[in-house]
């Protein structure tokens, strides 16, 4: 009798522990997290402060209509940033997950606070126009879509003003550098008025590409364009290159996460894209900020989409109590199949 017991104590243990690693296997964690952008945030994180990219759009727009109705310096004009990246909490992310957002914060949140601009369309034109706009967005995803919106959308109603037409030539570069650079040197030598670039690579290949021109460069979605060697500094850009920063705040989104969980004890663990520069120096920022408060983390840098289950599985398997994922441009265009994984299905 004593064997028989102890035969189906075994078979039960085996069955329960073979049923805990197909769970793992199967990615569903349901691990709070937390994402450097809104639009992200919306499709799988629980909360978090995000820039707005709409907005952001808008003040590129601004700047571009400053260069070409005003005939404003770009190398002057300083690079501009969202003074105040918004709380926004997402209680559908959170029940898919079972997690409670802590009233402390949802009682503060207001919400993504984008610009409303009401488009002009007929002045944008595709012959006939008084300046010819240029546009490199990197890849399509709904936070550098959102820049792109608001950017065209601000620049129709600035045309329309000063009683102007554009044409805006908007080209996408599918991911790939080699776009980047094919896309800006057939801009130069089609002799836009001037270029507006949506990502770092985009931005950088069309900086090369103008050296030696008068072709000015407005940028979007630059988290660090010292860095990238896009402007000398935030102040003084100090070439034909100018913009604006997407940096969002890093160190207030890692203690949003300890103030989500209600512990100090916290692990989190960091999914963000190893070749992509702007993802690294966020993760260098919120690892010094752990450091700094004693906050336990684990990074997971991915190649690309086909490696986000197995780095959502070894962040699982370190028992991290969150995720947070900073701005980034694979794992934007990857946000609702982290969500897919992170609940199993």
């Amino acid at each position: 009798m004593k064997k028989i017991v102890s035969l189906i104590l075994t078979v039960t243990l085996f069955l329960g522990a073979a049923l805990a690693l197909t769970a793992c296997d199967s990615g569903s964690y349901k691990i709070p997290v937390v994402c450097g952008e809104s639009g992200m945030n919306a499709l799988c994180g629980i909360a978090t402060y995000g820039v707005d990219y709409y907005s952001l759009g808008v003040k590129a727009g601004d700047m571009t209509a400053d260069i070409l109705l005003n005939g404003s310096d770009p190398a002057a004009m300083k690079v501009a940033t969202d003074p105040n990246p918004a709380l926004s909490v997402n209680p559908d992310i959170a029940e898919d997950i079972g997690f409670t957002i802590p009233e402390s914060v949802s009682s503060r949140a207001t919400g993504a606070q984008t610009q409303k601009v009401d488009r002009v369309s007929s002045a944008v034109v595709s012959s006939g126009a008084d300046y010819t706009v240029g546009i490199i967005q990197l890849v399509q995803h709904v936070a550098l879509d959102k820049a792109n919106e608001g950017f065209q959308d601000q620049l129709s109603v600035r045309m329309n003003a000063a009683g102007k037409k554009v044409e805006i030539l908007d080209r996408n570069a599918n991911g790939e550098e080699a776009n980047n650079v094919t896309i800006a040197e057939n801009f130069v030598s089609q002799e836009v008025d001037l270029i507006y670039t949506i990502a770092t690579s985009s931005s950088q290949a069309a900086a090369t590409a103008t050296q030696g021109t008068d072709i000015p460069v407005v940028f979007n979605a630059v988290t660090d364009p010292v860095d990238a060697g896009l402007v000398a500094s935030l102040d003084a850009p100090g070439k034909n290159v100018t913009g604006v920063s997407d940096m969002n705040p890093v160190e207030k989104q890692i203690d949003l996460i300890v103030e989500l969980l209600g512990k100090d004890d916290v692990k989190i663990g960091f999914l963000y894209t190893s070749a992509e520069t702007n993802s690294v120096m966020q993760v260098s920022l919120a690892k010094a900020h752990c450091s700094k408060n004693n906050y336990s983390y684990v990074e997971k840098g991915i190649v690309d989409m086909n490696d986000i289950e197995s780095a959502m599985a070894a962040l699982a398997k370190e028992k991290v109590d969150a995720i947070y994922i900073p701005t980034d441009n694979v794992l934007a265009n990857a946000s609702a199949l982290v969500h897919s994984i992170n609940i199993g299905e």
